[in-house]
């Protein structure tokens, strides 16, 4: 799939960029079919989240073949490796997000870079909609450039009973994060609505949310996956997601991720790029 040096500008100055068609519609069913049997079986109540008709998931691809391929072998960390602007891509999580028709639940306004044990302008997640999703009906929204403001903000709950809420007590990011919604004339947000099989791009400090699932009849069905790139450094500091560990990984801290079987490598750059 070629990603354009428009593109790749359009992501370093605004945050976020989409790539029409990133997964072949075949995929697309195949990732639903297999998601709709994960949220029957219900088998990880470590990491599953359901609030009302909510639902979360994340880290399967270590344990789940059929994600293991959706974050490997699909054009996935490809798109991440260019984005980057990476030499290659290695695989950090995965995570699902289920949202069924008139779901109010919302996904407060937020940077993922203070949850993460990791530092470095080379991480990004790619968030694929796996249903059309309306912009205005629980599509993610981006506050256009604030990556650029050079601050990062303390990182919020989503929600009592989200697992963040386990770790993120010790996180000593200072800094509120500005009260978008009270002044939403104050900035540019930025979002498409999107088909089935389309994705969107962006990197861990840019401010993000989306709003409750509004549609009567449709629900929305995404799966973000995360990637880092060569210059990534693993930074496990107090209050960041335990999902990864210091005790899982044979890396020390301020190190490159350079771990291969935590963190393996799914793309490389060719002379063709």
């Amino acid at each position: 799939m070629r990603i354009s040096e428009a593109d790749v500008r359009a992501y370093r100055e605004d945050g976020a960029a989409v790539v029409r068609g990133a997964v072949p519609k075949a995929t697309v069913a195949a990732m639903l079919t297999e998601i709709d049997r994960h949220i029957r079986e219900g088998r990880d109540s470590r990491t599953m989240t359901r609030t009302g008709d909510a639902f979360s998931d994340r880290h399967l691809w270590p344990s789940r073949e059929w994600m293991r391929r959706f974050c490997a072998e699909t054009p996935l960390p490809g798109i991440a490796g260019r984005f980057m602007e990476s030499e290659t891509a290695r695989l950090y999580f995965d995570h699902i997000f289920v949202r069924e028709p008139g779901t109010a639940r919302t996904t407060p306004w937020h940077q993922d870079r203070p949850y993460w044990p990791f530092l470095g302008d080379q991480i990004a997640s790619v968030w694929v909609a796996l249903t059309d999703c309306a912009r205005e009906a629980s599509g993610l929204l981006f506050v256009r450039g604030s990556h650029r403001w050079g601050k990062v903000f303390r990182p919020a709950s989503f929600g009592s009973d989200s697992g963040s809420n386990e770790f993120l007590e010790g996180n000593d990011a200072a800094e509120d994060l500005p009260d978008i919604d009270a002044d939403p004339n104050a900035y540019e947000l930025l979002g498409w609505d999107m088909e089935a099989g389309d994705a969107i791009v962006f990197g861990g400090e840019v401010i993000h949310g989306a709003r409750g699932n509004a549609s009567g009849t449709a629900r929305r069905v995404a799966v973000s996956v995360r990637y880092v790139g060569e210059e990534a450094v693993w930074d496990p500091r107090p209050g960041t997601d335990p999902i990864v560990g210091p005790g899982d990984v044979s890396v020390r801290a301020g190190d490159p991720p350079d771990d291969d079987r935590v963190f393996p490598i799914v793309w490389r750059r060719t002379g063709t790029g």
